[in-house]
């Protein structure tokens, strides 16, 4: 019998091996996460999709004949192989294992719906938007990680709204659209990144929508995650993203946002960014990893989010960046060792590290004009 690890068992991705096989299946969200409606079962042959696998989890069955399944049992009956044949399925596993190659780990996504918000005028950041695709290029962001986060580039485009029964114009014109998605997908509001570098807002807000602080910035991908990563700000996340992505046993990590360096929290109907957290924590999220910018107050408000997370069931831990630098300003291996190396919150943490603060021999350092 070919011998085959169960962590290369788990790296088997099963919708590559359905596609594969031309196995006809429908995608779905389910209570363990992303999961495969499959037409046909591979043990009693029913045709009418009551068969289910589980493609985070690794595990399926039919509701015909009661069937049970791994990504091993089901590629032995999908092949028709009898009780002496384990060692041609496992040929065949390693066969596809070597097809697929690495590929990056399934993100749970929830699908957007943009209809309760007409963008300004604009289009999706592709080929097609030279300029868009330039100035992310630039920044280390590929058209794949664009597309991921449904960036759009508003050449000459308007936000209209209503002040005062008016309606008025806010022009985002020669802007990265960076749309907002609530947890359910649908889209809430919306920034704009300044691309030119003459506006003297970098990041422009509608007036009359909600404000980002009550959101999760990527939180609509986090529905079926055990782990997220936060970073504040929008460049933040996508560098995180694209760090965890890089290692094989964090690709089910998700970067979240916080717009900011508070998590905004109180609300009685649960509709700030505390209240999401505790749906994804109903959702089967565990644990929240701070990684906020370098930096003293940083620190500071990191550990007040942890606290605020701890108290909802959460484990929280806060990952230390070298002194003075967000995630967007090095490089994805310092991301990965910081949250590697990020400590488990708990009092006696926070106590010691508001009295002792660990950027305070960098600060003294720089005030002294001593250089590392």
């Amino acid at each position: 019998m070919a011998r085959l690890t169960s962590e290369e068992i788990d790296e088997l991705d099963m919708e590559f091996y359905f596609e594969r096989e031309g196995l006809t299946f429908k995608l779905g969200q389910g209570v363990n996460g992303l999961q495969a409606n499959l037409k046909e079962c591979p043990a009693c042959g029913d045709f009418r999709y009551r068969t289910y696998f589980g493609l985070d989890t690794g595990k399926g069955n039919c509701f015909v004949c009661s069937a049970s399944f791994t990504r091993t049992s089901f590629i032995h009956a999908h092949l028709g192989h009898g009780d002496n044949e384990w060692r041609l399925t496992f040929e065949a596993v390693e066969e596809v294992l070597r097809e697929q190659g690495w590929r990056p780990k399934r993100q749970a996504m929830v699908a957007v719906d943009t209809s309760a918000v007409t963008l300004p005028l604009s289009e999706p950041v592709s080929e097609a938007t030279p300029a868009a695709q330039l100035y992310l290029a630039q920044r280390g962001v590929p058209l794949d990680v664009a597309s991921y986060f449904q960036l759009r580039h508003c050449q000459f485009g308007w936000w209209k709204f209503k002040e005062d029964g008016e309606t008025k114009m806010q022009t985002f014109s020669d802007r990265i659209i960076v749309p907002v998605f609530d947890l359910d997908g649908t889209l809430k509001t919306f920034q704009g990144r300044d691309m030119i570098g003459n506006s003297p807002k970098k990041y422009l807000f509608p007036k009359a929508l909600p404000g980002t602080g009550r959101y999760l910035l990527n939180g609509h991908n986090c529905v079926a995650s055990g782990a997220a990563v936060m970073g504040e700000g929008f460049f933040d996340v996508i560098a995180i993203k694209m760090a965890l992505d890089e290692e094989q046993d964090l690709r089910d990590v998700t970067a979240l946002g916080s717009f900011g360096k508070h998590l905004s929290y109180g609300a009685m109907d649960g509709d700030d960014q505390l209240g999401r957290l505790n749906t994804l924590r109903i959702g089967g999220l565990r644990t929240v990893t701070m990684m906020w910018d370098g930096e003293p107050k940083a620190l500071e408000a990191a550990l007040d989010a942890s606290r605020l997370m701890v108290s909802i069931g959460l484990k929280a831990r806060v990952a230390l960046l070298p002194f003075e630098k967000d995630p967007n300003e090095v490089t994805p291996e310092v991301v990965v060792a910081a949250y590697r190396a990020a400590r488990p919150y708990t009092p006696a943490l926070d106590m010691m590290w508001r009295l002792q603060n660990p950027y305070a021999n960098a600060i003294n350092r720089a005030r002294n004009g001593i250089s590392d």
